[in-house]
C-alpha cells in the first residue's frame, strides 16, 4: 500500500506483473460513488477542499472508486497548504479499509481538491497546487491530482500527473463509467 511506503518507508506490496501494469496513466475515470462523493462536496463551498482517490491503475486508465475527504477542517486550521496536507493516522485508516474491502490492488492513488466558489478555476491555479503537491512527494507520473468543480451546472474536472518536473494533462472522465 501507498501509505506504508510514503510513511513507514516500506517496499511496495504490489510488483509489476504485466507491461499493462507499469503504463503510466492516460485517462482518470471515476465510479458513482466517487463522483456522488466530490457532489456532495461540491455542494458545501466557502472553502478550500480536498481529499484522497482510492482506485486502480491499469492500461493506463486510473479507476477511481473512492474519493474521500481529507479530515476535519479544524485539523488544519493554521496551515497555509492544508488542502495538501495529508494525516498519516487518517491515510492509514483509509488505506486500511479499502484493502479490506476492495483488496489491496485498490489503493492510494491521487489527491483531488475543490475551490471555495465550487467551480473550476484558471488552470494556472492548477499548476501552482500540482508544483506544490510533487515538492511533496505527493503527485508523480503515477500519482495524480484532479481539480473538480461546477462548470455550465455539471461536475466536471482536470487531471494531471507530473513527470521529471513537467506537468501532463490526462482525460479526465466524471461522467457515467459504472
Amino acid at each position: 500500500m501507498r501509505a506504508r511506503q510514503r510513511f513507514l518507508g516500506l517496499s511496495p506490496d504490489h510488483r509489476p506483473q504485466s507491461d499493462e501494469d507499469v503504463m503510466l496513466p492516460e485517462q482518470v475515470q471515476f465510479a458513482s460513488g466517487a463522483r456522488c462523493h466530490l457532489r456532495q462536496q461540491l455542494c458545501a463551498p466557502g472553502r478550500l477542499r480536498g481529499g484522497l482517490l482510492f482506485g486502480t491503475l491499469r492500461a493506463g486508465i486510473l479507476d477511481v472508486l473512492l474519493a474521500s475527504p481529507m479530515g476535519f477542517p479544524w485539523w488544519y486550521a493554521d496551515v497555509d497548504d492544508a488542502v495538501l496536507t495529508v494525516d498519516e493516522r487518517y491515510v492509514f485508516g483509509w488505506s486500511d479499509c479499502v484493502a479490506a474491502v476492495h483488496g489491496e490492488q485498490v489503493d492510494w492513488q491521487g489527491n483531488w481538491i475543490a475551490y471555495p466558489d465550487s467551480l473550476l478555476p484558471d488552470v494556472r491555479e492548477d499548476l501552482t497546487w500540482l508544483h506544490l503537491g510533487a515538492s511533496l512527494g505527493l503527485f508523480d507520473e503515477y500519482h495524480v491530482l484532479v481539480v473538480v468543480g461546477w462548470e455550465q451546472g455539471r461536475l466536471a474536472g482536470r487531471a494531471y500527473s507530473i513527470d521529471e518536473g513537467d506537468a501532463t494533462t490526462l482525460e479526465c472522465n466524471l461522467g457515467r463509467i459504472s
